[in-house]
């Protein structure tokens, strides 16, 4: 019974809102839910915003603050103090304190100075902005110092001299420096130490470099180095600065003496073959089908020919240890620098035969090989310089490009010149106009 009355409650609780069944309401209680979920995420977006005010209303609030030189009026530091609740003459003793420069004799300065503060920093940043316009110095750095083929030293910072003042004179070894012999140590090279005033120790362990007195000198065998990768990639690596080392060749300032061989890149064929075949097959010998392999001092004295021949000799049969090319034969060429003059010359089946216009022999052009970037641009003038039209440096000029005045200058005085020359070519070309004469008119007189 005391049930009946429960569910009869409900039923008349369910009508009074508007309920006809269980399901109704519980669909009613998920919208609610949906709607007190929906409320709060706009509470939660509410309180994130009113939380932003706040700390940007204490933001604008904070004193920011600015200090400069009384003398110069020089902007020196600045910042912001975080503390609005102060009052402005206790900010600025704040201030004072945490730059420690005293409070005792702080005045208040006159609007009409914050103009002048204001021109002053104006001038600070122009001061500033021009300073970082200025480019950096173009001083080239010093060009290195270009040499003949040298031999390849296991230590580049040590010389023979180095370890014969060690006490060390066979002549068998070559120095290293502590670090580099521990280097090719662990390539499994044999490393030496030069002990009690000229002795060579081999060292079998690693630790014994430790137990060497401080500033010991170390090598190893001239032999085992000049059989090692590293010496031989060192002289193949010659191969590709082809142009440097012919720029010291040709700048030598003793007599001196490049070898030329064949490239490997042969398409012709013409390695091995004699002045006749090349001539049969109407071929030249040119600079670009010959790599430069090797160029030393030439110190022998006599003449060409005799230099030649012995330069044969030695290439053959006493080659140097950094000559890792083939054996001198047909088809190389020898270019010999004696008293700043250059000759080539052919290595035929009987001798040799001097080939001109290999590589230039005019003094100023050999200069100019020193100095010229592009080798297609060698013509005897020193400095070709830039052929720039008018046009072109106006539009650079516009453009914000800096140009030369001289190159301007130059380009004006080029064009007028070509238009002068044009002019006249024309007049030379044009047909020459035939003038014709006519007879006096008589005068009336003769006429009667």
């Amino acid at each position: 019974m005391h049930n009946l009355k429960q569910m009869a409650a409900t039923l008349n609780v369910y009508q009074e809102h508007g309920f006809t069944s269980p399901e109704q309401l519980e669909a009613a209680v998920d919208t609610a839910y949906q709607e007190m979920r929906q409320t709060s995420g706009e509470l939660k977006a509410l309180e994130t915003k009113l939380q932003g005010k706040k700390e940007l209303q204490q933001q604008v609030l904070a004193y920011d603050y600015t200090l400069y030189d009384k003398d110069t009026l020089r902007q020196m530091d600045g910042g912001q103090l975080d503390a609005p609740e102060l009052p402005l003459s206790t900010a600025a003793l704040k201030i004072c304190e945490m730059h420690d420069l005293g409070g005792q004799s702080i005045k208040y300065a006159p609007l009409a100075m914050i103009e002048t503060l204001q021109e002053a920093a104006y001038q600070q940043m122009q001061e500033a902005a021009a300073q970082a316009a200025v480019p950096e110095s173009t001083m080239l750095p010093d060009a290195p110092e270009q040499t003949l083929d040298e031999y390849p030293m296991p230590d580049p910072m040590l010389t023979l001299d180095d370890l014969e003042k060690c006490g060390y004179r066979d002549g068998d070894m070559l120095p290293l420096s502590k670090e580099r012999a521990m280097e090719l140590y662990e390539r499994d090279l044999t490393v030496y130490a030069v002990v009690d005033g000229g002795g060579a120790e081999m060292l079998f362990d690693r630790e014994e470099f430790d137990t060497q007195a401080a500033g010991t000198m170390y090598a190893v065998s001239r032999e085992e180095w000049e059989e090692s990768p590293e010496f031989d990639a060192r002289v193949q690596d010659r191969l590709n600065h082809q142009e440097e080392r012919e720029r010291a060749f040709l700048s030598h300032e003793g007599d001196c003496f490049a070898i030329y061989q064949v490239s490997e890149n042969d398409p012709q064929r013409l390695r091995f073959m004699n002045m006749d075949w090349l001539n049969a097959h109407d071929l030249s010998v040119e600079r670009g089908n010959y790599d430069l392999v090797y160029t030393a001092p030439l110190p022998e004295t006599g003449s060409i020919d005799g230099r030649l021949h012995k330069l044969f000799e030695q290439f053959n049969f006493h080659r140097p240890a950094d000559f890792h090319s083939p054996s001198m034969s047909v088809s190389d060429i020898v270019a010999i620098k004696r008293d700043g003059v250059v000759s080539c010359h052919y290595c035929d089946s009987a001798g040799f035969q001097e080939i001109p216009g290999f590589l230039p022999s005019n003094p100023l052009k050999n200069a100019e090989m020193t100095v010229e970037d592009d080798y297609g641009m060698i013509d005897g003038i020193i400095n070709n310089g830039s052929k720039a039209t008018v046009a072109e440096l106006e539009a650079q000029a516009r453009g914000g490009q800096p140009i030369s005045l001289m190159d301007l200058a130059d380009a004006v005085h080029r064009e007028e010149r070509d238009k002068k020359k044009s002019v006249m070519e024309q007049l030379r070309q044009s047909p020459k106009q035939e003038r014709k004469k006519t007879a006096p008119k008589r005068s009336a007189e003769r006429e009667l």
